[in-house]
């Protein structure tokens, strides 16, 4: 970068360009969400979903199980937000494109790896936070009122945790495809087939150990993961955990490498 002093002589200022741009763009993503209240509606959506069905219908039938109660919750909590993910994340990347948004910001001193991952935790933070992090802590106190038993806060958070990583896998695979697609369908398309497909998919022998949806809901006569961590009880595999964590990874570095040679 070079800046011009008061006698008109060039000095070079050495600065690592890698991240250039990234805080600025990370507070213009955090404002968008949080100066509105998108974050009030989404919050309120997810808990009348998925705490308000799970408070009725235990609140009706008391002496169903814990793991049911867990399940059922965490089941609103985890197979139906990627619906909105999807959608957010379809157009953080595929409207500013289509809009020249991305071509004037990144004419300016700003790094493509900055954009991306900008756009990345921005939207994750969002999205985590309304999805998982509120209604979930609500859901903790809720749960242990329904069932009248005290869950374990320590791997209750642990099961956030893994909920996190469910929606880590859209929120990311959803951000790779806007990389390099410009039709809006054809970025949000593959992870909603991906998302509703899976509790056919997961029926097949062995296919559901590769599959996000073993996180929240196994269809093989056990506990899925995340309803095994919160009770302590041993996992029915740990592939899903394994398998998901490596997509998540993957799908943000092909992001960032994809859109470092994207001609725009």
């Amino acid at each position: 970068m070079i800046t011009m002093s008061k006698n008109e002589k060039l000095i070079p200022v050495s600065k690592n360009d890698k991240y250039n741009g990234f805080k600025n763009l990370l507070l213009v993503e955090l404002r968008e969400w949080w100066s509105s209240k998108s974050w009030i509606w989404t919050t309120l959506l997810w808990l009348g979903i998925a705490n308000g069905i799970t408070f009725l219908t235990f609140s009706i039938e008391s002496e169903a199980p814990q793991s049911t109660a867990l399940m059922i919750f965490f089941l609103f909590l985890g197979f139906f937000p990627p619906i909105e993910t999807i959608l957010v994340m379809q157009g953080s990347i595929v409207e500013e494109r289509m809009m020249g948004t991305v071509s004037w910001l990144l004419s300016k001193p700003v790094s493509r790896k900055s954009f991306i991952l900008a756009k990345w935790l921005g939207n994750s933070i969002f999205l985590l936070a309304t999805i998982v992090g509120i209604p979930g802590l609500i859901g903790y106190f809720e749960l242990s009122f329904l069932t009248g038993k005290l869950l374990n806060p320590l791997y209750y958070l642990l099961g956030l945790g893994i909920l996190t990583l469910y929606h880590l896998f859209f929120i990311e695979f959803t951000l790779y495809l806007g990389t390099f697609k410009d039709n809006a369908g054809a970025v949000a398309g593959p992870p909603m087939i991906i998302n509703f497909a899976q509790q056919f998919l997961q029926m097949i022998p062995f296919v559901g150990y590769f599959l996000p949806l073993g996180l929240i809901l196994n269809q093989m006569g056990t506990n899925p993961i995340i309803v095994s961590i919160i009770l302590g009880e041993e996992l029915y595999s740990w592939l899903p955990i394994i398998f998901t964590g490596v997509f998540v990874v993957l799908f943000l570095l092909l992001s960032i490498w994809k859109f470092e040679d994207e001609e725009l």
